[in-house]
């Protein structure tokens, strides 16, 4: 069947983006990469550019993980050991010890009693979220400046209500967790720990206090989630993120990624036994 009348509506959209100036554009293509060597830092080379050689300034590679000799040889050792995919989905044979030994090391690492991993931070977000979110008794507060995919998990969770407070507005989310009370049975409170765009970090020992302030007025509690994987890996004295530089009491629910500081690829979501088993068995992206 021809799409002669949709190819047209999306090429004009597509063009409408890029009047705007927020097209992505064509994609830069990576060709080699050449390792680090002496004092100067790898180098890449692009499709299209012959040998010319390029500096990423752009990676989410804070710490350069990516190229370490041991974690590319632990890979291999890896696909080695269980091929280079699972075969399966998690739940019905998909499941190898090696995820269980990194949910371990994970929750360990951040202090929480059971970890989650996802393909990526993205999908733990909306897989986090989705579930816990009641269509009849859940209200969704979220900073302004969230990163999108806490935007298109509360789009897809369809929760009672949603609020928006101005970024890092604690009087904005003192007001919304207010007017909330007495119409839902839960709040979920969501913040990124550092913000993608502006490169600042929210207030959480703050929020924290507001919700255990308000938690009581709330037959299923007030829930914080944090999206922090901006911050994982590289912010706070041992790198435990945004709730170790605010000493903050710890959210209920840490969102993170093992793509940006930690190097690799794949999103977790670390937090209590029960909220574990819970997203384990209601999870739509697990």
């Amino acid at each position: 069947m021809p799409l002669d009348r949709l190819a047209g509506v999306l090429d004009r959209h597509v063009a409408d983006l890029t009047t705007k100036g927020t097209a992505k554009g064509a994609e830069a293509v990576v060709v080699e990469v050449i390792p680090a060597e002496g004092n100067r830092g790898p180098r890449f080379r692009l499709a299209g550019s012959g040998d010319k050689q390029f500096v990423r300034m752009n990676s989410n590679s804070y710490l350069g993980l990516s190229l370490r000799p041991e974690l590319v040889e632990a890979e291999e050792e890896g696909s080695r050991r269980f091929g280079v995919g699972p075969g399966a989905v998690r739940f019905i044979s998909g499941t190898h010890q090696t995820h269980i030994d990194l949910e371990k090391r994970l929750a360990e690492f951040h202090r929480r009693e059971a970890a989650m991993i996802f393909s990526s931070a993205y999908t733990t977000m909306v897989g986090v979220l989705a579930p816990l979110t009641t269509a009849d008794g859940t209200i969704l507060i979220s900073d302004e400046l969230n990163h999108n995919c806490i935007i298109n998990a509360i789009h897809m969770s369809r929760p009672l209500d949603k609020a928006v407070y101005k970024h890092n507005d604690m009087d904005g989310l003192e007001k919304a967790l207010q007017e909330a009370r007495g119409r839902a049975r839960r709040a979920i409170v969501i913040t990124d720990g550092i913000f993608s765009m502006r490169g600042d970090h929210a207030p959480l020992d703050e929020v924290m206090k507001l919700a255990q302030e308000y938690d009581a007025d709330f037959e299923e509690n007030v829930i914080v989630v944090v999206d922090d994987s901006h911050a994982v890996g590289s912010f706070g004295v041992t790198g435990r993120g945004t709730e170790e530089y605010t000493n903050s009491a710890l959210p209920d629910i840490l969102v993170a990624t093992l793509g940006k500081a930690l190097g690799v690829n794949g999103g977790y979501v670390a937090s209590s036994a029960e909220v574990i088993h819970f997203l384990r068995e209601t999870s739509p992206t697990y």
